[in-house]
């Protein structure tokens, strides 16, 4: 607040309203700077003088959704909207609000009312679009897609949107194309490129995904995502596991949305490897020193606990751990890459469990090196990989167009045992679902000699 703003409150007059329109103005200017401190002040003070500034309730309701304060945002643009029901851009940002608060019906229908009061407004289509996909109201959400694309012809978010209807659809031609003029427009749309390399990948086209990810490298040399999907579509410099930049962006973007996403392919690996823990371990004591090697979100947890004396989880997503923390059950939780992390804890575990994380190591000998080794004697470890399409002819791993790593059967065996731990149990599995069709899968138990040679 300026001098002149000063002067004026302490006169006792109070500010015209000529004043109080030009603190509204700074205050809109000063939001738009990303002043939030400075613009809640201006608001409040117009709003101390009159109640019922319209615009004021409406955009101090949009700062309080940018600092996600939902509930006390969705107050104040209702408010605004009480007072001026005709406000299509409060509408809107209602169902922008509402949209956060897990209220998709609701958002639905704002947009739909801003839409009834600005039918030109490009926005609302687009949110009302991406709001009924989510809903499954796919024919009606297309419809929208496509009149703000009509409106907006150059937006790319408008075709990204679209793109994602029609993938709803089941219009892979449509959706394909909608993203692929999404970078056209925007070449460094990443989420466009990442949706087009999933299409690929379902439609196994490997040349295409190849060139794709060429071009987004050219633009992003240090992507870590472009880079390890590069390899995997093009065979060409397939590293021996993926980075922990492109695990921990990938998982870290996931890990709202994970658990969901998860049930949605039927996953079942961690109750396939509770399962064959019970068959190595027998009745569990709650007395084993127990790691959850990559715990993501947690899953493994509450099927780990009885076994533990103590259960420790690991994973590179901070995103993930925090969803595991949420969920409870363990005694610690730690941030860190798998190898580096094991390797620093010689003879500390009992149980090593790994669910579906080595499909991101391709060359499994430093892993299988280290879990051996933080193993005591009569240790256990039990995880799941991918199993190779050639399995009983190949001795080696490969990087896949998923971005995931497949492994033989041949290969496991030679690395557990060069690893000095004796194969139990080696299992064909279903871990998942994916495209609707079940993911060939591996389940492995290792025991370590409870005494060693000699």
């Amino acid at each position: 607040m300026n001098r002149k703003q000063r002067r004026a409150l302490a006169s006792g007059a109070g500010p015209s309203a000529e004043q109080r329109a030009e603190w509204l103005q700074q205050a809109i200017h000063a939001q738009q700077r990303g002043q939030l401190t400075e613009a809640e002040a201006l608001y409040r003070q117009v709003l101390q003088r009159n109640p019922q500034q319209v615009e004021a309730l409406h955009f101090l309701g949009v700062l309080a959704a940018q600092r996600d304060q939902h509930e006390p945002a969705a107050d104040l643009i209702r408010r605004a909207l009480e007072l001026n029901p005709q406000y299509a851009d409060a509408w809107n940002n209602l169902g922008n609000v509402l949209t956060a608060l897990k209220q998709p019906e609701e958002a639905a229908d704002a947009y739909r009312r801003t839409i009834e009061l600005s039918p030109a407004h490009v926005g609302a289509y687009g949110n009302l679009g991406v709001i009924l996909t989510q809903l499954g109201q796919i024919e009606e959400a297309i419809a929208a897609c496509r009149q703000a694309t009509s409106l907006a012809p150059g937006l790319a978010e408008g075709h990204f949107n679209l793109g994602t209807a029609l993938l709803a659809q089941g219009d892979h031609v449509g959706a394909m194309a909608a993203y692929q003029e999404t970078v056209r427009l925007q070449p460094d749309h990443a989420r466009a490129y990442k949706a087009l390399s999933l299409l690929f990948y379902k439609l196994n086209r490997r040349e295409d995904a190849a060139a794709l990810f060429q071009r987004w490298l050219e633009r992003n040399p240090d992507d870590a995502a472009a880079q390890h999907m590069l390899a995997a579509s093009s065979g060409r410099d397939v590293p021996g596991r993926a980075t922990d930049g492109y695990v921990q962006t990938m998982f870290d973007e996931m890990a709202g949305d994970f658990d969901r996403h998860l049930h949605r392919l039927g996953y079942r690996a961690p109750e396939l490897l509770a399962e064959a823990i019970a068959t190595a371990l027998g009745s569990p004591n709650g007395a084993l020193e127990v790691l959850d090697a990559g715990c993501g979100t947690g899953l493994c947890g509450p099927l780990l606990r009885p076994y533990a004396r103590r259960l420790i989880g690991v994973d590179l997503s901070p995103g993930m751990v925090d969803k595991a923390r949420v969920r409870g059950g363990y005694d610690e939780l730690v941030v860190a890459e798998l190898t580096a992390f094991l390797a620093e804890r010689p003879a500390s575990c009992d149980l090593i469990v790994s669910a579906d994380t080595l499909v991101y190591f391709g060359d499994l000998r430093p892993l299988f090196a280290v879990a051996a080794a933080a193993l005591r004697p009569g240790g256990w470890l039990a995880f799941t990989v991918e199993e190779m399409a050639d399995a009983e002819t190949s001795t080696s791993f490969s990087l896949e167009l998923s971005g995931r790593y497949r492994h033989s059967q041949v290969y496991l065996r030679q690395t557990l045992s060069d690893a000095g731990l004796t194969l139990v149990t080696l299992t064909q599995v279903t871990p998942r679902m994916e495209s609707e069709r079940p993911v060939a899968g591996l389940l492995a138990t290792a025991h370590k000699p409870a005494l060693a040679n000699g």
